[in-house]
């Protein structure tokens, strides 16, 4: 009889082991991230994936795809809209088509340094304007640093407009990156990323233009001399969650991820700061002349995007032209 009654006590306790830990599983969330080819956001990742698990006590689990494993920008931005994907991080331009205000981040020079892109990025009139990714189904949770877009090539060291004349510029497929550099008198050629460094090396293309990041982890500087510092375009990426998908978290996880995402976003700007400063002495390391472009020498690149209309471009096609004069004449 006792022996009877020792395996039902511990039948029963298996029993409820095993409820215990079927529960905790089932309570178990796992989100996938399909992130950029970055570095700074691949590096900082660790933190998103880290302070999750720690604030959620181990219930909220990220895995990480980096690299575009999961797609290119428009397909990972599309499949986080459809629920596909649960988080990605993203240009916002990708969103422009279907959310008009977002083409202002596509203005050339609207920021000097990095302190005033992200003083407007992290202002009252930034997070409206990123926020308003929700109301195609993807919740905002931080932005980003893909950093100042810069001219590169091979030919000559570019400091003004006058320097790019007629050379073939490899651009994205956007309708204002096009006429911004017919403005400047290059011949812009619309290209896919992962075909630019054979265009480079075959004298398809002359130059490119990308952010520092971008440059060095995709060893650009390899197959290109000049590297000037024009600061074009503030380009930021974007994290955001499918939102029928951060709903259905319960509160405790909601409030991990919204903690995770803020970690995430310190770090990933301080490592970007950091990583910028060593592309630097790495391009010249590797015989790159690296080219400063002066606030004089940017007014001019500035001024002839005004005359050019390029303004008045993003304005037409913006549903609230207005956010650009504000940002414009620093109204943030």
């Amino acid at each position: 009889m006792k022996k009877m009654k020792m395996l039902g006590l511990m039948a029963s306790v298996a029993v409820a082991v095993m409820t215990a830990t079927s529960a905790m599983a089932a309570d178990t969330v796992t989100l996938r991230f399909a992130n950029v080819t970055n570095q700074p956001s691949k590096d900082a990742a660790q933190v998103l994936i880290d302070v999750a698990n720690k604030e959620s006590g181990g219930r909220l689990i990220i895995k990480h795809f980096p690299d575009n494993m999961l797609g290119d920008d428009r397909v990972v931005t599309e499949s986080t809209i459809l629920g596909d994907i649960d988080m990605v991080q993203t240009m916002p331009s990708v969103l422009a088509s279907m959310i008009p205000d977002l083409y202002v981040w596509d203005a050339p020079f609207l920021f000097n340094t990095m302190d005033e892109a992200w003083k407007c990025m992290d202002s009252e009139l930034g997070l409206s304007i990123n926020k308003q990714s929700e109301k195609k189904g993807l919740k905002y949770l931080a932005a980003l640093e893909n950093g100042f877009r810069h001219y590169t090539n091979n030919k000559v060291p570019v400091k003004v407009p006058a320097d790019v004349k007629g050379q073939k510029l490899r651009v994205m497929e956007t309708e204002i990156q096009i006429a911004l550099w017919r403005t400047y008198g290059a011949n812009p050629t619309p290209m896919a990323f992962t075909e630019v460094i054979s265009a480079l090396q075959q004298g398809t293309i002359d130059a490119q233009e990308n952010p520092l990041s971008i440059i060095d982890s995709n060893k650009l500087y390899e197959v290109q001399h000049y590297i000037s510092l024009t600061g074009h375009v503030f380009s930021p990426h974007c994290l955001y969650i499918n939102q029928e998908r951060y709903d259905s978290l319960d509160p405790e996880l909601q409030q991990a991820l919204d903690k995770a995402a803020a970690a995430y976003q310190t770090a990933q700007r301080a490592r970007a700061t950091e990583l910028n400063a060593l592309s630097v002495k790495k391009f010249q390391d590797a015989g790159c002349e690296v080219i400063e472009v002066t606030d004089a020498e940017k007014d001019q690149w500035r001024q002839m995007a005004i005359d050019g209309k390029v303004y008045d471009l993003i304005r037409e096609k913006m549903e609230h032209p207005e956010l650009l004069d504000k940002i414009l004449n620093k109204e943030y």
